[in-house]
Parts: C-alpha cells; structure tokens; sequence
C-alpha cells in the first residue's frame, strides 16, 4: 500500500512540475497595456521557468513594455500574432546588458510566434547619447541591440517573429 500512496504522490508532484512550467505571462502580473514596466516580472518568470526544468513564457495579444530581459536554460518565448514586445526607451532599464532579449552561455533558447520585438532603437539612442552628454555614462557605452544569443547552445530566432529595431545598431547572434 505504501508502494502505491508513494506512486501517486511522485506521479501528482510531476505533473504539478510539468504543468507549471507553461506559463502565460499575466500570470506573473505582466500588463499589456504597452506603458507598465514589465522588466521585473517578465524576468521573475523566466528565471522560474529554467529553474523548473524549462518551459515557455507565452505573451498575447497586447504590448508588452520592458527593459533587457535575459533567456536561461531551456525556456523560450512565444509571441502569438498581435504580442508586440516593446523595449524601454530609458537606457537605464538595460542594466548594461547587450540587447533587449540576452542569452550568454545558455542552452535551449528561443523566441518564437508570429509576434513582433519593437526596439524602438531611436529614442533608446537619444537616451544613450543624452546620458554620456551629462557624463552619467562612459563614451564608450554601446547601444543595446534587440536581441544577442552568445555562446548558446540551440538558441533560436523564429523566422516569422518581426523585429522592429529603428536604429542603425546590429543584432548579435553567435
């Protein structure tokens, strides 16, 4: 009998784990409303998702305003048709990351969906280069791109998400 009674809990503690790692992001008090900075609780999933075994963050119709957010180990990001990840124009949401959506090192990533990633690269710009004006930053402090996959293993751009950069500044993805 208690053979069975411990089947059953292993059995209902694996799907509990399975089926919290699809996740929706409102779930995680994320807004749509395209003014609400959603930095923190984007990230907040991500990092459960990947320390939960991996999984996928799934973004719906709206816009969804946010700082760098960095992809971990086996979590992706699916953007459905009409979810328009919008990044920050404040350069200091960026926390010197090297673009909107970062990975270094990571394992299984991927952004996909028919969504868009909107970098709105001009007024970030005008961010950056006001800031190093006043001497808040260095000179040599580099706009971040949209998205940079760097020493990751299988990490994917989905061919059909549209990225929007506005800028001049590259995409990095090695």
């Amino acid at each position: 009998m208690k053979k069975i009674l411990l089947s059953f809990v292993v059995l209902f503690a694996g799907l509990a784990c399975w089926a919290q790692t699809d996740q929706t992001a409102t779930v995680w008090g994320v807004r749509s409303d395209g003014s609400t900075d959603n930095t923190g609780s984007i990230q907040r999933a991500i990092d459960y998702i990947s320390a939960h075994g991996g999984g996928t963050l799934h973004f719906y119709v709206g816009r969804y305003l946010t700082g760098a957010i960095q992809l971990k180990d086996n979590v992706t990001i699916h953007l459905a048709e009409a979810a328009v990840l919008v990044g920050s124009t404040n350069i200091y949401d960026y926390k010197g990351a090297p673009a909107l959506i970062w990975a270094d090192g990571a394992s299984n990533v991927a952004v996909t969906g028919k969504g868009v990633i909107e970098g709105r690269g001009v007024a970030l710009k005008a961010s950056l280069d006001a800031q190093k004006a006043s001497g808040h930053l260095p000179a040599d402090t580099p706009l971040p791109t949209l998205y940079s996959f760097k020493n990751c293993t299988n990490a994917v751009l989905g061919s059909e998400i549209k990225k929007l950069q506005n800028t001049a500044a590259s995409t990095r993805y090695n």
